[in-house]
């Protein structure tokens, strides 16, 4: 696979890519007869048309997994694009330029972390993988202009709808949690499900100001149920871009842990600042300080 300066290129599963900025967020591409999916666009920083490129010559649909500008960034580079009915008004609306600022501080603040991080990784622990080892900014980009501008949907996407390439298809599922409108989406033939910020292998984001803990729990669970199902999960953010399928239960169990009272807690901190932090062993899960999840941290 062509080497590019911003994203690294790993296949999955046949006619199944990850198409990574390391560290901070995976894409995906999932290869038809007829077109090819790519599963959000990511970060507005390289130009990721023409990274699809190297590797399809076809028509390509954008399906977002949720309107949020990291998974959003390099819509406006193409023509189609899809997303959850729930979704269509805040992916047209511009990314609030503080919400960029603070973002690309925390981006900045970790390729400065990474250099540390890679020395003692390259000598002691050997965990990173090129899709996970973090890069500088490419040439010619300038955090300080960073924007992400709303884009229009072209196809609207509903619970238990399906996505046809050609010769093989998406499947649909409403798993709202981290957004009203978040889906995942389940590609049969490969066994691939792609979790967008629903499943994570770090922190999982419960802590926003449209997130709801309750729907969460209840589209975990509706994932664990379909497990048998799932060959291999895509993850979007850290360390690890595919995860086993076993996750889904684990994922469901942390979040059942945090209703019911006997998750372990610390204080967290996201991009903005302090979070809720329910630790486990393969993620954690974050909720906003003053919530009520977290009341034994304050007790304390």
């Amino acid at each position: 696979m062509v080497e590019h300066p911003w994203y690294h290129i790993s296949q999955i599963a046949p006619g199944v890519y990850c198409i990574a900025e390391p560290s901070h967020v995976n894409s995906f591409l999932v290869v038809g007869k007829e077109r090819a999916a790519l599963i959000d666009t990511g970060l507005a920083i390289g130009d990721l048309a023409s990274c699809v490129r190297l590797i399809t010559k076809l028509p390509i649909l954008v399906v977002n997994t949720h309107y949020h500008h990291d998974h959003t960034g390099n819509n406006w580079r193409f023509d189609d694009i899809a997303i959850h009915a729930r979704g269509v008004q805040q992916l047209a609306v511009d990314t609030d330029p503080l919400e960029c600022a603070f973002f690309m501080s925390y981006i900045g603040h970790l390729i400065a972390a990474s250099r540390a991080a890679d020395v003692l990784d390259q000598n002691y622990f050997h965990l990173f993988e090129g899709a996970s080892r973090p890069r500088p900014f490419p040439p010619g980009f300038d955090p300080a202009t960073y924007a992400v501008k709303g884009t229009r949907a072209t196809r609207v996407l509903n619970d238990n709808g399906v996505v046809d390439l050609g010769g093989r298809q998406l499947h649909v599922l409403h798993t709202p949690g981290h957004t009203p409108d978040s889906i995942c989406l389940l590609e049969s033939a490969s066994g691939t499900l792609f979790g967008g910020d629903t499943i994570n292998t770090g922190p999982v984001y419960a802590q926003g100001h449209d997130s709801s803990v309750v729907d969460f729990q209840r589209s975990c669970r509706r994932l664990a149920e379909i497990r048998g199902d799932v060959a291999r999960v895509g993850v979007a953010h850290f360390g690890r871009t595919v995860i086993d399928a076993r996750f889904l239960a684990e994922h469901a169990e942390g979040f059942d842990r945090v209703i019911d009272g006997t998750a372990r807690w610390r204080v967290g901190r996201d991009y903005v600042g302090s979070v809720g932090e329910a630790l486990f062993d393969r993620f954690s899960i974050f909720v906003p300080l003053d919530s009520e999840y977290c009341r034994a941290l304050h007790e304390s």
